[in-house]
């Protein structure tokens, strides 16, 4: 059975990403860093995230459009994310916890910010270097929502195509990064028992999340979001600096 604290955290992040149609990892990844090491974090996150993306793709109307229109980034942060793996399992992931701090931070900073006037159209180049960079951010420290956030903004993404596009490069990045832990032998058995039993209920707070957005605008949940993400990335930078 799972550690009651880290299905806590499991539970919360589940219900956050199904009532704002995303937020897993965004979520679970600094609590969980303040309780045990990042590479254990990113471990245990790891199963539940992609079943929880998966679900949640399949709940989006828009997943084949956003697919369509956005292919490269989902594409190339498989490969990315492959890379970013590598670079977390070959050197000390302490100092990433700084670097998650401050993606936290420039999450809440962006998302304080207004879109542009008209829609922007990259190419498909550009589409595959962001690929690349989410994957290898997801690699790294398990988020990549502030860099999306920015290119949401700046194409001017419409927000139903914006949660499915989120959630496909979600996908293939925790895939890319399972591949990783595969590949390097990394894999620790008793951390991915603790995420299949939890699996059920953290599938659970997704429905009951998904049910919510559906029927209340989310703005409260939102205040509360943001607050609590401060709080983790201040308890992040704090905890950071006193290990050094």
């Amino acid at each position: 059975m799972p550690d009651i604290s880290a299905l806590a955290v499991l539970l919360l992040a589940a219900f956050i990403h199904g009532a704002f149609g995303f937020g897993f990892p965004m979520v679970a990844t600094p609590l969980l860093a303040l309780m045990m090491d990042l590479r254990a974090a990113i471990l245990i996150i790891l199963i539940p995230c992609i079943c929880i993306n998966a679900v949640s793709i399949l709940g989006e109307k828009h997943r084949l459009e956003a697919l369509r229109i956005f292919w490269p980034i989902p594409a190339f942060s498989i490969v990315g994310s492959l890379i970013g793996t590598q670079v977390l399992l070959s050197v000390n992931s302490e100092p990433f916890r700084l670097l998650l701090a401050l993606v936290l931070v420039a999450y809440l900073l962006v998302d304080r910010l207004h879109g542009v006037e008209r829609t922007r159209n990259l190419p498909k180049w550009a589409l595959a270097l962001l690929g690349l960079g989410l994957g290898l951010m997801a690699g790294v420290i398990n988020i990549f929502a502030p860099v999306l956030i920015v290119f949401a903004l700046y194409t001017r993404m419409r927000p139903e195509l914006m949660v499915a596009a989120f959630n496909l490069s979600f996908l293939t990045s925790k895939t890319g990064q399972l591949i990783g832990f595969t590949l390097n032998q990394a894999l620790d058995a008793s951390l991915l028992m603790q995420a299949f039993w939890a699996l059920p209920l953290v599938l659970g707070a997704l429905l009951v999340g998904i049910a919510v957005r559906r029927r209340i605008q989310p703005e409260s949940y939102r205040k509360l979001l943001r607050f609590g993400l401060w709080f983790m990335a201040v308890a992040l930078i704090w905890d950071s600096l006193r290990s050094t």
